[in-house]
């Protein structure tokens, strides 16, 4: 009857053993298995899995999820579609100083997800510690590498991208097994004591860029106009060039044809040339020649109504 007790018990227990070794993973996590204090496999995928009681132990990590930190601020209240979030400050994590002597108020937030669980768990006593520590002193340094109006503005987005780059680094570099997804300035403000000041160089700074946005559309327009114009005048340039070539050539020709007659002819050629001109210089006015005996002779007009010289 003993025996009987004992193998009731034996199989209760071995039974108790079995399903203590039973642990379910959600989609999205890595179960880290140590035997006898070293790591010894990963297993992954969902489902029901299983290992040694009192042998192994487990490591559930999410892989999936994205996580957050944030610096010079903490979030106090999430928020929905109901409420605003509500955040609380953080002033010896967010002052900073500037590339040019400026202090700033940054606010931070970096995204980040476990990639590899071994290495998150093994490599360094306190990732999160680490990672926490490390993220301050590069965004700090990247501040400090940039003047006040790039933090603010003018090169924002390539200092986070900077962030982002030097902090994934390091962390390869101290195998964290961490990825950053993204690193994002929420704030950055000038501190109050000089928030006017900084006000009144930003209005500055906008009616500079609204002039020079001015300016090239001004540009823009009188550069298309001033070219059409120089065009057209070029075209005109042109044209009265070339009708004044064709004249030229028209008159050369008519001086080689008059040049030809008055060869054969040069007397008659001579006098029909005087006549001509004459003709053309006192056209409309009455000319009277004086004889030896006193009286006057009507002279002109040389030419007949008909256009031709009246020779005889």
């Amino acid at each position: 009857m003993k025996k009987f007790y004992f193998g009731i018990i034996f199989i209760v227990l071995v039974v108790a053993l079995v399903f203590n070794g039973i642990y379910k993973l959600e989609d999205g996590e890595e179960a880290v298995i140590t035997r006898f204090g070293k790591y010894h496999t990963t297993v992954v995928g969902g489902g029901l899995k299983w290992k040694i009681p009192m042998i192994d132990s487990k490591y559930i990590i999410n892989t999936a999820g994205v996580r957050r930190m944030e610096f010079g601020y903490q979030t106090t209240v999430k928020g929905d579609t109901q409420r605003y979030a509500e955040y609380k400050d953080i002033i010896e994590d967010k002052l900073m100083i500037t590339g040019d002597e400026n202090l700033v108020n940054v606010m931070t937030s970096i995204q980040y997800r476990i990639v590899n669980a071994k290495d998150y768990l093994f490599n360094v006593d306190d990732p999160e510690s680490t990672l926490n520590i490390v993220a301050v002193s590069t965004i700090r340094r990247s501040v400090a590498n940039n003047s006040l109006d790039d933090v603010l503005a003018d090169n924002k987005n390539a200092i986070m991208q900077e962030i982002k780059d030097d902090l994934q680094h390091i962390c390869d570099d101290y195998a964290i097994g961490v990825q950053i997804t993204q690193v994002l300035l929420q704030d950055v403000d000038p501190p109050e004591e000089v928030d006017d000041a900084f006000k009144d160089i930003v209005r500055a700074q906008l009616d500079k860029e609204s002039k020079i946005n001015e300016a090239v559309s001004y540009e823009n327009r009188v550069i298309p106009e001033a070219k059409g114009l120089a065009s057209k005048k070029i075209s005109e340039a042109e044209a009265y060039r070339a009708n004044r070539i064709n004249v030229a050539k028209g008159d050369v020709a008519n001086f080689e044809q008059v040049y030809e007659k008055y060869k054969d002819a040069k007397q008659i050629t001579r006098t029909r040339m005087y006549l001509e001109t004459m003709s053309e210089i006192l056209q409309g006015v009455e000319i009277y020649i004086t004889k030896e005996d006193g009286n006057t002779l009507k002279f002109l007009p040389l030419l007949q109504q008909g256009g031709g010289l009246d020779v005889q």
